[in-house]
């Protein structure tokens, strides 16, 4: 895999971007108006965090990482420069592997408008996309609690394959979670 592009990648209502340092207001305002619907399905934040604090995380770990892995997450934006999302290629892994987990949080107002189907469809582009602009990636994988009917339905619309059942896979929401494993190669999803 070739190194991360800058990506910014359009769709017919989205632009999908790194965040930049202007995006705090609208990042902070995403946050504070869609914490509590993604709560039931998000790791814990730190009790003292501030939407501040994150969108510092956010900014900082659009490239480089954290915790060894490489990560590319993106904002999505409609065409009024508003936040309605968030996507992201996690633990992306290169040699034999070529893989990544992808993840995806819509604006608790936009939920329902189809923007998390199009900007996790713009997400597999990238990571499967040859072009100068992609990763080049084999295999991207989405692992989705099985209460999480809104992810569960766009895994499904993006034609990623159930793969099985992790019990007690991640701690979110500062409990152990089951997931759902989907997964999708670059030849099915071509």
């Amino acid at each position: 895999m070739r190194p991360l592009p800058i990506v910014s990648h359009r769709t017919p209502r989205l632009t999908l971007r790194l965040l930049q340092p202007g995006d705090e207001g609208e990042f902070a305002a995403t946050f504070e108006e869609s914490a509590e619907a993604w709560a039931p399905w998000t790791p814990a934040a730190r009790p003292e965090a501030t939407a501040q604090d994150l969108f510092r995380r956010e900014l900082d770990r659009g490239h480089r990482g954290a915790a060894g892995g490489t990560h590319l997450r993106l904002a999505a934006f409609d065409r009024a420069d508003r936040m309605v999302g968030l996507f992201a290629l996690n633990e992306i892994v290169v040699g034999v592997f070529q893989s990544a987990y992808a993840s995806w949080q819509v604006r608790v107002a936009d939920m329902g408008n189809g923007f998390g189907t199009e900007g996790a469809r713009a997400l597999l582009e990238i990571a499967f996309s040859e072009s100068p602009d992609g990763l080049g990636l084999h295999r991207v994988q989405a692992n989705i609690m099985p209460s999480n009917e809104i992810s569960l339905r766009i895994a499904e619309k993006l034609g990623l394959r159930r793969e099985g059942l992790a019990e007690r896979y991640l701690r979110i929401a500062g409990s152990w979670q089951d997931h759902v494993m989907f997964a999708i190669t670059r030849e099915e999803w071509s």
